[in-house]
């Protein structure tokens, strides 16, 4: 319990510290204007006691007119310090949000695949934009109902003092029973808020994922198995909803109910007093005044805990992945490295995912500058993770990889990364025009540059039968093209790129034969004098290759050249003979 407690206070304290603190200046109007508004409340009720015993009852009209407009200004200077109040805390608590999404957001991008793995992507989102909505929330409740309600508390009880003491102590014996409950109703609430929103991210999730790929859930008829499935973690968030709305639905009664008695005790001792002449009608009036609109902050305090603890549940979350370690990162003394040549060696390079399976097996091969070498092998034998191993998306278990020498390990990832282009069988589609998703990573990048890769890339015909052109938007993750589209959109992508080592993972997996020719001679022309890997599960598309390296289960089968596999007679000629070339 205390560890919670100690957790709960460092996260408040981060807050405080590295975000509110940015916008003290906006933070102090807000309190000002908060300070405002419980000052004239307070006021408010303290002239009740001259409007009774002094107007009302001395029946003198210019006091009872005068209090009146008192009462009226009050409320207007109340009503200007209120909208100010909540427009410095939303905006605070707006650009809080936004801090914190620019923060997640850049500590995600730099995560390693294994980080992805662990994490899917509808819970990543709902940690962006639920979440952050709670917390912000959160935080504004605290600084404007918090700071409000306290500051009310605090006139309230002081023109209670100035009333009558015995009858505010006496109040305040009863009033913090109230203390109990809420501290009780606010465990509760962070546990099912915690609850609710990885409840809520798992929605995310399989809606994305449903969504994402409806063609597949409409040909398979699985409509009714994917209802069943979505409906089932709907009523998982329902379930956490509803047992975070009886605690806060609950918790107000309760502290209500504890006023009430309270206050059912103070007017029968209060009754003995107005008839002993030892309290005035006034007295009494702006006492009981003060004590009933004392009541709502009371109960707004109740209320803020609990947003206080939802708030802190998602900054929980939140700062889990701003504080999510980078199993990826540039060695102290890394440097940029340049490619010249473009050789690729593997020395005695093992890789195991974080789940324990392996997916190479000391491998150790030379790729000349310049060559174009391939790698096939049964599914699971290790050829995409050889690929990750290039742009380091994975470091090796064991080993090195060097390009014209040099440990890629030792070089800044973003020079590596910039001079290794990539295309895969999953071809990354953005919701963008035609011409800006050949262009992603090289944004400077000239229409006619762009016009130029695409033609080498066979897209150029396709591109300009659509509506608009190059400029045609594509819609999310390029719904309205084919396969085979795609993948040519993704190698004018790589051909812009322009870089000196080429890695195709399937890349021409999805076209039809007669693209799949075309393209292959614009690739051959193309990885002349870069060095290119290839994985492809069609061996036709590989013939060509200076070496054939065959993998089975992460290590390394046989080598050689089209011919000279075929005249070994190993696995890679019944690979061959498999898809009928033999």
């Amino acid at each position: 319990m205390a560890k919670r407690t100690d957790d709960s206070w460092q996260m408040m304290k981060r807050i405080a510290c590295d975000y509110l603190w940015a916008y003290k200046r906006d933070l102090g109007l807000a309190m000002l204007a908060m300070l405002v508004v419980a000052g004239a409340l307070s006021m408010t009720a303290h002239l009740l006691q001259p409007l009774m015993d002094k107007g009302l009852i001395d029946r003198k009209i210019g006091v009872v007119n005068t209090i009146v407009l008192y009462v009226v200004g009050l409320t207007i200077i109340r009503g200007i310090a209120s909208y100010y109040q909540a427009y410095y805390m939303e905006s605070i608590g707006q650009r809080i949000v936004a801090t914190l999404q620019e923060q997640m957001y850049s500590r995600t991008l730099q995560q390693s695949l294994n980080f992805f793995a662990k994490h899917p992507t509808g819970t990543l989102t709902s940690r962006f934009v639920s979440d952050l909505q709670r917390l912000k929330y959160a935080v504004t409740q605290i600084f404007s109902t918090g700071l409000r309600d306290s500051g009310t508390i605090i006139g309230l009880v002081a023109n209670m003092m100035m009333q009558d003491v015995q009858l505010t102590l006496l109040s305040l014996v009863v009033f913090p029973l109230s203390i109990i409950p809420i501290r009780k109703f606010g465990r509760l609430t962070r546990k099912y808020s915690r609850v609710n929103q990885e409840s809520t991210a798992l929605l995310s999730h399989h809606l994305a994922q449903t969504l994402q790929h409806v063609r597949q859930v409409q040909s398979y008829t699985m409509e009714k198995a994917e209802r069943r499935r979505i409906n089932a973690r709907i009523h998982d968030v329902l379930s956490s909803t509803l047992k975070a709305v009886r605690v806060r639905a609950l918790g107000s009664p309760v502290v209500e109910l504890i006023g009430i008695v309270a206050i059912a005790v103070l007017i029968l001792y209060a009754g003995r007093r107005i008839t002993d002449s030892t309290l005035s009608p006034g007295a009494f009036l702006s006492f009981v005044a003060s004590l009933l609109i004392v009541t709502r902050p009371i109960k707004g305090l109740t209320n803020l805990n609990n947003n206080l603890q939802e708030g802190l549940a998602a900054a929980q979350r939140a700062f889990e992945l701003i504080d999510a370690p980078l199993t990826l990162t540039d060695k102290p003394h890394a440097k940029p490295i340049s490619i010249k040549k473009g050789a690729i060696t593997f020395k005695d390079v093992s890789l195991t995912y974080a789940d324990g399976s392996v997916a190479l097996d000391g491998l150790s091969f030379n790729v000349p500058a310049g060559k174009t070498v391939a790698f096939v092998g049964p599914s699971g034998a290790g050829k995409t993770s050889l690929l990750n191993l290039l742009p380091r998306f994975y470091e090796p278990t064991k080993g090195v990889v060097l390009i014209d020498g040099h440990d890629i390990g030792d070089a800044k990832l973003n020079s590596l990364r910039g001079q290794v282009a990539l295309v895969t069988q999953d071809v990354a589609i953005f919701d963008d025009t035609i011409a800006a998703n050949i262009a992603y990573g090289n944004p400077e990048a000239t229409p006619a540059q762009i016009e130029a890769v695409a033609q080498a890339a066979a897209a150029h015909e396709f591109i300009i039968r659509q509506p608009n052109g190059y400029k045609t938007m594509l819609g999310e993750n390029g719904f309205k093209l084919s396969g085979g589209q795609k993948q040519r959109l993704a190698l004018a992508r790589a051909l812009l790129k322009n870089a000196p080592i080429l890695l195709l993972d399937e890349a021409t997996a999805s076209l039809d034969t007669a693209s799949e020719k075309a393209i292959q001679v614009t690739l051959e022309k193309v990885m002349k004098g870069r060095t290119t890997l290839m994985v492809a599960h069609r061996l036709s598309t590989i013939v060509n290759a200076d070496v054939i390296y065959v993998l089975e289960r992460g290590r390394i089968a046989e080598n050689g050249t089209h011919k000279q596999l075929l005249a070994k007679k190993g696995l890679y000629a019944k690979l061959w003979r498999m898809q009928g070339k033999g």
